[in-house]
């Protein structure tokens, strides 16, 4: 059994969600590394600046190590106090480091990497560098030279240090400032995320009910066509199917009722003229044999349907293949004299055949099955004693092959003329079913040309003032 999943509209948000979590901690985390790195480098320049400005009074006023004076011990009080009021630790030491006074007394390293601080190679110049105590954490440091046992040899320094702990103090309301906007921020993602996942879900809901009610049977489910262009695209695609769903079904449903009325005629005439003959009705030897010419006549016609309904079954379900070639129009034109000469010799209707300049591309088998089609039900409806008239040649200014068929019959009303290419289509009139066939021909017909890239279509005939019925094909 599947594992039950989480809805769309969920995951949706969910992920928005994570999506601005991550873009948030990534944002608060750079912008903390950056304040705090500003905010030290910052710190580190004012407390060079300090140490200088202090440095320049000791120089002034003498060393303060091994002094005893009333003086001396002035100069040690005074440095206490701007060390205080700086919110720094100050000393005083050697060459090497070794720190010989300090302010904060036992709070103080005994020596500090004096020659290992950077600097510019100006013995005049501070000396800065940031610290690592371990435990201590990071010191910020600046050592001024401020005694000379040789020039551009300094004997003294007064070194300045500031933990960076007391100097970035700021970092908490930073820290709280970046943790508030962050939980807003994710609340704000929260809801958004929630907003946009039913805007995007809301139409595929709807799609989804769609589709179970087609599903269902309610054909021509419509939905509301909204959202993006994507999915009211994808909704506009679904109408349409829908559309053509339940028109196939009712198309189907019509096909189904066409059949079974079709069927229904022959096989009454052969099971009634066969019960006659069975049960001795039909005794005499004329009455058999016309009842058994009615058998064989309905029977013919049931192949015929069948055969009927079975090519237009494969046309529907694609089993037709077709083909490209030129197809000679001369020897096309006399199949078609061939296959018909006999029918409308029998109807009592005169038929003729012109060929004009220029060739078809496309299957010969397919198109002479089309024209037949057209052929055959011009005789069909032609008067005794009328005219079909077969014309066929490249028209002039279209680029197209172009076969008509005019006969003198009672014509197709222009309203109906679509309608006639429809399957089992009951023409009122004189032009109907009643003329015999099975009301397939002209639909196999519009197939066969939507198949072959060509198409069909009826109009008035200018000569004989019945119909006219014209394929049309590619030029070769």
């Amino acid at each position: 059994m599947a594992a039950s999943r989480r809805p769309l509209a969920w995951r949706l948000r969910l992920a928005l969600f994570a999506i601005g979590a991550i873009c948030i901690a990534v944002s608060a985390t750079v912008f903390f590394w950056l304040w705090s790195e500003r905010t030290a480098t910052r710190n580190v320049d004012e407390l060079q600046r300090q140490v200088r400005v202090v440095a320049s009074g000791i120089a002034v006023g003498g060393a303060l190590p091994g002094s005893s004076s009333e003086a001396g011990l002035a100069r040690e009080r005074l440095l206490k106090v701007e060390a205080g009021l700086l919110g720094a630790r100050f000393a005083v030491v050697d060459a090497s480091g070794t720190v010989l006074f300090s302010t904060a007394g036992r709070g103080t390293p005994r020596s500090y990497p004096i020659a290992s601080l950077p600097h510019t190679g100006d013995q005049f110049e501070p000396r800065t560098a940031v610290l690592d105590y371990g435990s201590g954490g990071k010191v910020a440091v600046s050592a001024v030279p401020v005694e000379f046992s040789a020039p551009n040899q300094p004997s003294r320094y007064l070194v300045g240090s500031r933990g960076l702990r007391d100097l970035s103090s700021g970092n908490q309301y930073v820290s709280v400032a970046i943790v508030v906007a962050s939980v807003a921020g994710l609340l704000v993602a929260w809801m958004f995320g929630g907003w946009l996942a039913g805007r995007v879900t809301r139409p595929l809901r709807r799609l989804t009910e769609g589709a179970l009610a087609v599903a269902g049977g309610e054909w021509g489910r419509q939905v509301a066509v909204e959202g993006d262009d994507e999915v009211a695209q994808l909704a506009g695609a679904f109408n349409k199917m829908s559309t053509r769903v339940s028109a196939a079904y009712m198309a189907q449903q019509e096909f189904v009722a066409d059949v079974s009325h079709e069927l229904r005629t022959p096989v009454a005439s052969i099971r009634g003229f066969a019960d006659a003959i069975a049960e001795g009705v039909a005794s005499d030897e004329a009455t058999i044999r016309r009842s058994a010419e009615i058998i064989s006549t309905e029977a013919a016609r049931l192949g015929e349907l069948t055969s009927t309904l079975l090519a237009l079954a494969d046309l529907d379900s694609g089993a037709v293949t077709v083909s490209k070639e030129v197809v000679d129009a001369e020897v096309f034109a006399a199949a078609l004299r061939d296959r018909f000469a006999v029918a409308a010799e029998i109807e009592g209707v005169e038929l003729s055949v012109e060929v004009g300049a220029g060739a078809p591309l496309g299957d010969a088998e397919r198109l002479l099955q089309a024209a037949s089609a057209v052929i055959d039900n011009a005789l069909r409806y032609a008067p005794r004693e009328g005219h079909v008239l077969v014309r066929m040649g490249t028209e002039p200014g279209s680029g197209a092959w172009r076969m008509s068929v005019d006969d003198d019959g009672p014509g197709i009303p222009e309203a109906e003329r679509e309608r006639a290419f429809g399957r089992f289509t009951r023409l009122d009139g004189s032009r109907s079913s009643e003329s015999g066939g099975t009301g397939l021909g002209l639909a196999i017909c519009r197939r066969l040309m939507e198949l072959t890239g060509g198409r069909v279509w009826a109009e008035q005939s200018p000569d004989l003032g019945g119909a006219r019925l014209v394929i049309e094909q590619p030029v070769a």
